[in-house]
């Protein structure tokens, strides 16, 4: 289970190193914080506030010396994944709509990226193009039934981005929840507060992804991805997983709305984190 406090953007640093116990989640093999994206609203952004999200670990048993199996990693990853989604979507409307977090190895010897390597070895997908009308993106869905793992309804898909992609417009999935770990490369989450019937492209959140970074959005969630000179690869978990042929499995807004007509370079700025992980 989760539990959320909500703290001001200024005090995140303090609030992180007072209660340092409490905002660090543990898997064993990972280690991943969640942390809600807050929406600018206005021009000052800092009297926004922002949401910790506690969730109790889920470990993975395995020793650094014997290779991780494919399907050991799969039902890793489908584990965590069901749980957050889970978690976030059992929450009063209150609760954050998107989160933003990291994933990495908690010690020498393990690595998020070697969970990944066993599951593309053991079950390849086969990547097919255009995804979602856009023709820079490439997706391929990976099902656990394919991997001896039945009666269940949630799905992955590996998505492939190439290089400056800009042509997948803003929409939603009203009818699914996704958790994302981006795999490879780096690029931008695009994402608003506003439900889709009144999306006008005003009032969007601009997030900058990478490599081990992760995302958990819930149903309904307006966004979309772009990247720029690097192309990048994302692992995606759809709760539950609906056809790509499915009218029901993606929305657009009243108007389809491109990554380029809301990116306001303007505001770009280099920054750390608003939320810190205390190590001692």
């Amino acid at each position: 289970m989760a539990s959320y406090s909500k703290l001001n953007t200024d005090s995140v640093i303090a609030l992180s190193f007072q209660e340092k116990a409490q905002h660090v989640v543990d898997f064993g093999i990972v280690q991943d914080r969640l942390l809600w994206i807050p929406i600018i609203r206005g021009e000052n952004a800092m009297n926004q506030t922002g949401m910790v999200m506690e969730i109790e670990p889920i470990s993975l048993n395995c020793n650094v010396h014997t290779p991780i199996e494919g399907l050991q990693a799969l039902k890793a990853i489908i584990q965590q994944a069901e749980s957050y989604t889970a978690t976030l979507q059992a929450n009063d409307k209150h609760s954050p709509k998107a989160i933003l977090g990291r994933v990495r190895g908690t010690g020498p010897g393990v690595s998020f990226g070697s969970l990944v390597d066993a599951i593309r070895s053991a079950f390849p997908v086969e990547m097919e193009s255009p995804f979602e009308g856009s023709s820079n993106v490439a997706g391929g869905v990976l099902l656990p039934a394919e991997a001896g793992i039945h009666d269940r309804n949630d799905g992955l898909l590996f998505l492939r981005f190439g290089a400056n992609t800009t042509d997948l417009p803003m929409h939603t999935h009203e009818h699914s929840d996704r958790f994302i770990y981006v795999l490879e490369g780096r690029g931008f989450f695009h994402v608003t507060h506003e439900n889709v019937s009144e999306f006008d492209g005003h009032k969007v959140r601009h997030v900058p992804v990478r490599s081990r970074d992760v995302l958990l959005f819930k149903r309904g969630t307006v966004h979309t991805f772009s990247t720029g000179a690097e192309p990048m690869l994302l692992l995606s978990y759809h709760s539950p997983l609906i056809s790509l042929t499915d009218p029901r499995q993606y929305k657009l807004p009243n108007r389809a709305i491109l990554p380029p007509e809301i990116i306001d370079t303007s505001r770009s700025r280099i920054t750390c984190d608003p939320a810190w992980s205390c190590l001692i």
